[in-house]
């Protein structure tokens, strides 16, 4: 992760999951909020219904966890021309980790005899990995260095806890809300810390990483803007879920409209319903006439 793409591939993928995670969490929060609904649940991971068949039901987070461990340990190893030393260590050692996790996922949605709640423990081990790692990771560090790494950490410390209460509080979505915008805030940092450490652009200005006074006070600066924009997006993309829920909801209701108005008309478009009381009315006035008739026979 000594690196621009090291610390851009590890914040694209925390950003990825968490992304996802916010978008089912408004789903989840929203379709509790209906009439009738399902009560709200917190989840480690979730199903992905966009999926056909039985993949829908599928453990697909947990194999991609797989997927991006393998992805990261294979890239923290290339770009450092296949030595492995100290540094990737650690990094591949996160890594793992987040992996295992994900293989915890898999076992438990197979239920290969795990207690329940295993998948919660793994996440905060490999959280608290994570945070421990960093925290050896700053020493004999420039001073804005281990400013950027210690704002991490304080995301890493809150990361814990959310998932914690999540844990014991499994019917409340702002737990859930909270490990979502940590996941985010924690890849939208790794992000920053890479244009600041290692920026790519040909000619950029470069920070000192000695850090004087102002440097770390425009360092905090765009950490606070980082966290205010994590925010709004989290609402943004609540404000979209709930429009598109709406939206379908009012096309059930407009195809419900339309089944119920076919199945109260004939193919010239007049009413069945009106036609068949009709047709009823007609034939009591038959049975009437022709119950009337055979009295008048009967008393010839």
């Amino acid at each position: 992760m000594g690196t621009f793409m090291g610390h851009f591939l590890v914040g694209f993928f925390s950003i990825c999951f968490s992304l996802w995670w916010t978008v089912q969490t408004w789903i989840r929060y929203f379709r509790s909020r209906m009439k009738d609904g399902p009560k709200f649940k917190c989840t480690v991971t979730f199903p992905c219904s966009c999926l056909c068949g039985r993949l829908k039901h599928w453990p697909i987070e947990g194999f991609l966890k797989v997927v991006a461990m393998g992805i990261s340990f294979f890239g923290e190893i290339v770009l450092l021309g296949g030595e492995f030393g100290s540094v990737n260590g650690q990094h591949c050692t996160m890594y793992f980790f987040y992996g295992m996790s994900g293989i915890i996922d898999i076992l438990m949605f197979f239920n290969i005899l795990l207690p329940k709640g295993m998948d919660y423990v793994a996440t905060i081990l490999a959280v608290t990995v994570e945070g421990l790692l960093l925290g050896f990771h700053l020493h004999h560090r420039e001073e804005l260095e281990v400013v950027l790494h210690t704002l991490l950490l304080y995301v890493i410390f809150v990361a814990v806890l959310a998932v914690l209460a999540e844990m014991y509080f499994k019917t409340s979505p702002l737990a859930l809300f909270v490990r979502s915008f940590t996941w985010i805030l924690q890849g939208t940092w790794f992000v920053q810390l890479g244009f600041i450490l290692y920026n790519p652009i040909p000619g950029a200005k470069t920070w000192d990483l000695k850090a004087e006074h102002s440097e770390k006070m425009i360092v905090s600066m765009i950490f606070s803007w980082h966290i205010a924009g994590v925010f709004l997006l989290m609402l943004i993309i609540g404000i979209i879920v709930k429009a598109c829920i709406r939206c379908r909801e009012s096309e059930c209701n407009h195809d419900a409209i339309a089944m119920q108005s076919l199945l109260l008309k004939d193919s010239n478009g007049h009413s069945v319903l009106h036609m068949y009381d009709s047709e009823l009315e007609s034939e009591v006035e038959y049975q009437r006439t022709r119950t009337s008739g055979r009295s008048e026979t009967d008393e010839l």
